[in-house]
């Protein structure tokens, strides 16, 4: 079993340079089976990702999924509209819920999509679309078993289990503590699983306090239950629209002081539960995350690279951040983003008075995102995350020139 995260964020998309590392789109999350079968948890935001996603796999091919919704805030059911799949003749959908009859489920899905919210109506669509109401029975489907729990949240909502090819997924989003009837529920849920993603969108003290009553959780009850239950591994999810890449840093930190095998929820992030790998993934975002502090520094940067013809190319990048283990840079859009780079950081003769430092790195690039160009820009530009081959405190000493 395949679980990848294609959103993350809780309440609303924040499409922001702040989130950029954990990703500003709301939920939804890939689950594949080891006999091809494609289970989508929630449709926010990240949906229309994982769209073009399935479509560029499959070509041609008739796509088949099935859709599990916890319930119907919009942050979990607008990426709906732009999921391209939907519009393709010969694919085929179907829709489970807990909290609606299958007519009520079917109005709720095409709602958002009718007049005056959205100019084009879900009777457009192509695929087939069916839609099922799941009762509070384990499903079957395809050799997984499907358990539903009621989770603490303003108008319902329901939390999953997956146990497939001899593992266990669950996901516990939209749940606030405190409930005795639902916090024994979560628990049952989640006991044993190799995977909890929960939600984790305020922190301890916010619930407290400020938050409390509106149906989300924290880091620290998702590492009860983890502690309590057996769980193997726990996902933070949910984020806060407010809580930036460093915010979500701190509350992971503070999650692996108490259960050291916690990680943030990002966008493209992959965990094959059959092995226990966690693949980065190759999205534009969340990926590779350092966890080391990062500095923001504008420095100019030379980059080599061999081309498909075997030449050596060059280009001329300008640095944003630097940590330990990685590097965040803006580059030219035609840089290969395949294979090794070359790079020299230079320090230049302004700030060292003795001539250009030039510190050699080699790195790997391991997520990129298009950036809107200013008019007198020639080129479109890409923002480049990469993974240093060495750390910075083992490379060679700078030359001058």
């Amino acid at each position: 079993m395949k679980v990848r995260l294609w959103g993350v964020r809780g309440s609303t998309p924040t499409p922001e340079k702040r989130n950029w590392r954990y990703g500003g789109n709301t939920s939804c999350i890939e689950v594949r089976l080891d006999n091809g079968t494609i289970i989508i948890l929630d449709c926010g935001s990240g949906l229309r990702a994982l769209g073009k996603s399935i479509l560029g796999e499959f070509g041609d091919r008739p796509v088949e999924a099935h859709f599990f919704l916890t319930h119907f805030h919009w942050d979990h059911i607008q990426g709906i509209p732009f999921f391209l799949p939907l519009y393709k003749k010969g694919n085929s959908f179907l829709f489970h819920s807990v909290l609606h009859q299958s007519a009520e489920l079917r109005q709720a899905i095409e709602g958002q999509m009718t007049n005056p919210y959205f100019p084009v109506e879900m009777s457009t669509m192509g695929a087939k679309r069916h839609f099922a109401d799941l009762g509070d029975a384990p499903t079957d489907l395809n050799g997984a078993v499907i358990r539903t729990a009621p989770l603490n949240h303003p108008q319902g909502c329901v939390g999953y289990r997956i146990e497939a090819d001899g593992c266990v997924f669950v996901l516990a989003t939209d749940t606030e503590p405190g409930s005795p009837v639902h916090d024994r529920s979560v628990r049952e849920l989640a006991r044993g699983g190799d995977l909890l993603v929960y939600d984790s969108q305020y922190t301890p003290h916010q619930l407290e306090g400020e938050r409390k009553g509106w149906g989300h959780s924290s880091w620290r009850e998702g590492v009860r239950i983890a502690q309590e239950q057996g769980v193997k591994r726990l996902v933070l999810f949910h984020h806060d629209p407010d809580s930036d890449d460093a915010r979500v840093d701190s509350l992971v930190a503070a999650a692996r002081k108490e259960f050291p095998c916690t990680t943030g929820g990002a966008e493209g992030i992959e965990f094959h539960l059959n092995t226990g790998e966690v693949n980065p993934g190759s999205s534009s975002t969340g990926i590779g995350l350092r966890s080391e502090p990062r500095y923001r520094v504008e420095l100019p940067l030379r980059l080599t690279w061999r081309g498909p013809d075997g030449k050596s190319k060059e280009a001329r990048g300008v640095t944003q951040d630097l940590s330990k283990s990685g590097i965040y840079f803006i580059a030219p859009d035609d840089l290969s983003l395949g294979q090794k780079l070359g790079m020299e950081l230079v320090i230049p003769d302004e700030i060292t008075h003795h001539g250009d430092l030039c510190i050699p790195l080699d790195a790997v690039p391991v997520r990129h995102e298009s950036l809107e160009s200013s008019p007198e820009e020639e080129k479109p530009r890409l923002g480049v995350g990469a993974r240093l081959d060495l750390p910075i405190d083992t490379l060679p000493p700078g030359k001058k020139t």
